[in-house]
């Protein structure tokens, strides 16, 4: 495992745990911004137009629990993670996000580092748990772009195991928005709506947020 440490993360191969404190208020605040423009194309799975609000009151309570968390106790940021996304876990997309939420972390609290490498085992994780969430799975949603950005990562760590994390993240959202994209075509109602899943662009904003973070760090 790749543990090496530089004052840049552009070559760094371990980021820190406590950056995942400003990943998550960065979400929360980008979700603000957006949740508006996202309930507006919410036609799947029930056109009640609340995804974006649901998805922002997931996040609000994740942040709750990690401001809590001080730079000395970064150790225990992902346990402040995983609760937030347990206790508050609001509508379908909320739901989803949260189990994702839980399974990456789970595994980066475990891992010695939080490379590229030991992040796309995460992500597996997280997108094996968010599918699990859901009783019939349907692609074209938030699940499909979960799994396109796990993918994509596997494939990076595949042809490049050292890459480095802004060349990864950044590719990784680029994964995001490019399948977003295609959600249009995959779901009837979303073709017939000419919108993509307002599910799947909650998510493409908070992979967004965190893809800042990582190169503001920089």
């Amino acid at each position: 495992m790749l543990t090496t440490v530089s004052n840049m993360i552009g070559k760094t191969q371990s980021l820190q745990p406590i950056l995942f404190k400003k990943m998550m208020i960065k979400s929360e605040k980008h979700i603000a911004l957006e949740k508006e423009n996202i309930n507006a194309i919410n036609v799947f799975p029930i056109p009640d137009g609340d995804t974006g609000s649901n998805i922002y009151y997931t996040l609000q309570a994740i942040v709750k629990e990690v401001a809590e968390i001080s730079e000395g106790n970064g150790d225990k940021i992902f346990h402040a993670i995983s609760k937030g996304s347990f206790v508050g876990a609001k509508g379908n997309s909320g739901v989803i996000y949260s189990q994702f939420l839980i399974g990456v972390v789970e595994h980066l609290d475990k891992a010695l580092s939080i490379t590229p490498i030991t992040f796309t085992e995460a992500l597996k994780e997280g997108t094996e748990f968010a599918y699990e969430s859901v009783l019939n799975p349907t692609e074209g949603t938030i699940l499909t772009v979960m799994k396109a950005v796990t993918d994509k990562a596997v494939d990076l760590i595949t042809e490049n195991p050292a890459i480095d994390w802004i060349e990864y993240i950044n590719e990784l959202v680029d994964a995001s928005n490019i399948t977003l994209k295609l959600t249009k075509e995959m779901l009837d109602v979303l073709k017939e709506a000419n919108v993509v899943d307002a599910g799947a662009k909650g998510f493409v904003h908070i992979l967004e947020s965190w893809r800042d973070i990582i190169v503001d760090s920089e």
